[in-house]
């Protein structure tokens, strides 16, 4: 097996994403994967754990304003 360092990987992935017309980096990708669980219903704790957050706060930061909890309520107090 051979190493490869972390910066490395990224950069190819930036590089070829580039090149694909599309851009992007894999902390962007990894940014989607996480707000589309979220927007999904998938638990903010889960979230944590599969985005690899050692800190719940981080995870409740960045990605608490996607749920769709109290959406109904939030739509039921507007008067029409």
């Amino acid at each position: 097996m051979v190493s490869v360092h972390k910066d490395t990987v990224s950069d190819w992935f930036s590089t070829d994403s580039k090149v694909a017309g599309i851009g992007g980096s894999l902390h962007r990708l990894r940014h989607t994967f996480c707000a589309h669980m979220v927007i999904a219903g998938v638990p903010l704790r889960r979230v944590q754990i599969l985005a690899g957050h050692s800190d719940y706060a981080t995870t409740e930061k960045y990605y608490a304003h996607l749920t769709p909890e109290g959406d109904d309520e939030a739509v039921a107090k507007l008067t029409y």
